[in-house]
């Protein structure tokens, strides 16, 4: 019986800790290693395979040899962008790849008359035919749906896959209601299987006449996903199988360390007493070879929270032999410092909050700017700020490239014709 794996949410090069970086190396290369030993017939990536569209050399040098040893045992790539390895203006990672025969892109289509006509990419060995839509931003992804020509997409025949990278409004989770996301209204019908990504957490959908999965993060991009994890959200992908519809989907979970969280509740004490309690914390924890995460929250009644010395635990944790330590202290306050409040988990939520505040209190005419959509806006170009610049990447160049892809998302190049 023919099969097929379906990957999401990769994010090589997502972390700056190189032992994070080679641990979702170590989650990719364990999902491939499954793909060869159950003989899949091809791999559908749903976007988000790197981290950004120009990513480190050295990390794609790495992902690309075991995609080289899958691809020399006749298991080919279909793939769409992300929102993170996509870029207005700039030649992505995925393009060079699909240029040297690693991938191919289900995203092959043209206007005309303006609709949106895609085409089927056909998988020769099994006779699937595949077909997606890119992740941008969620304007831009929203109109190239609006204009698709669906009616055609739906009276062709055969076992078909529409690859998405999007949340979708019928099947949000509660945590992401007020997230951006599409309606079914706008997916072409008649698909036997719809390879979702973006959403970082699992999950199966078959209402509505829709049979939608997304696999989540295949190990974590930020610490928020790593915190899902080591609460116990199990990691992993899935692989299908098919004949003339859907067989079996199986989640396959990929494991590549262990995790060991503790939370402290800072409420109502001094700093030197949370300075102890944390230091007692940690050396009473057993970390070897773990992911190790300390979240501290609440209100000190004494002192700043500068006075903690968080690098202390930190080296102490990594001195017991932890293979990494993240620590998240964004919601630790004190009554004798005042600072920013925001509410939120960690520093995307903190980011989001205060985004929704300054953006609120400005008053903009364009509803790009307004409300969510300002705040995905500026979003998206301090994601283009914080990448990094590549070694083999000169600084003029970098520098353009960053200014270029600026004023793409913002969309003002008309100012700068």
């Amino acid at each position: 019986m023919p099969s097929f794996a379906h990957l999401s949410d990769v994010h090589i090069g997502a972390f700056r800790q190189p032992s994070l970086q080679k641990l979702v190396l170590d989650a990719f290369n364990t999902a491939l290693d499954v793909c060869l030993q159950r003989k899949v017939d091809f791999v559908v990536v749903s976007g988000d395979l790197f981290d950004s569209n120009i990513p480190d050399m050295g990390l794609v040098n790495s992902a690309v040899k075991k995609i080289r040893e899958v691809r020399e045992n006749g298991i080919p790539f279909y793939i769409i962008y992300g929102s993170h390895d996509f870029s207005p203006t700039q030649t992505s990672i995925v393009d060079i790849l699909e240029s040297a025969g690693l991938f191919v892109k289900a995203t092959k289509g043209t206007m005309e008359d303006g609709r949106l006509e895609l085409e089927f990419t056909l998988d020769k060995q099994t006779g699937a035919k595949l077909c997606g839509i890119s992740g941008r931003r969620l304007g831009i992804e929203r109109e190239y749906y609006e204009v698709l020509n669906r009616e055609s997409l739906e009276k062709e025949q055969g076992f078909k896959i529409f690859l998405l990278h999007g949340a979708l409004t019928e099947y949000k989770p509660k945590h992401l209601a007020q997230a951006d996301s599409l309606p079914l209204s706008l997916l072409p019908r008649g698909f036997a299987y719809y390879a979702g990504g973006h959403l970082h957490e699992r999950l199966e959908e078959g209402e509505h006449g829709y049979r939608v999965a997304y696999p989540g993060a295949l190990f974590g991009a930020d610490y928020s996903d790593l915190e899902r994890s080591a609460k116990g959200l199990e990691r992993g992908f899935f692989v299908v199988n098919f004949t003339k519809g859907v067989e079996k989907a199986e989640f396959v979970p990929v494991t590549v360390c262990r995790y060991e969280m503790k939370e402290y509740e800072a409420e109502g004490k001094n700093s030197t007493k949370v300075q102890n309690d944390l230091l007692e914390l940690v050396r009473n924890v057993e970390t070897k070879g773990k992911v190790f995460l300390l979240k501290v929250t609440g209100e000190m009644s004494g002192g700043k929270t500068s006075d903690i010395d968080f690098q202390q635990l930190k080296r102490t944790l990594k001195d017991a032999g932890a293979m990494e330590v993240l620590l998240n202290y964004q919601q630790l306050t004190s009554k004798e410092y005042t600072a920013v409040r925001v509410a939120g988990e960690d520093i995307k939520d903190i980011e989001d909050a205060l985004l929704k505040e300054n953006i609120g209190a400005v008053r903009v005419s364009n509803p790009k700017l307004k409300g969510q959509a300002g705040v995905d806006l500026s979003r998206d170009v301090l994601r283009i700020w914080k990448q990094a610049r590549p070694d083999n990447e000169a600084k003029t160049t970098y520098d353009q490239r960053v200014t270029s892809e600026t004023i793409d998302t913002l969309g003002i190049g008309e100012y700068f014709e």
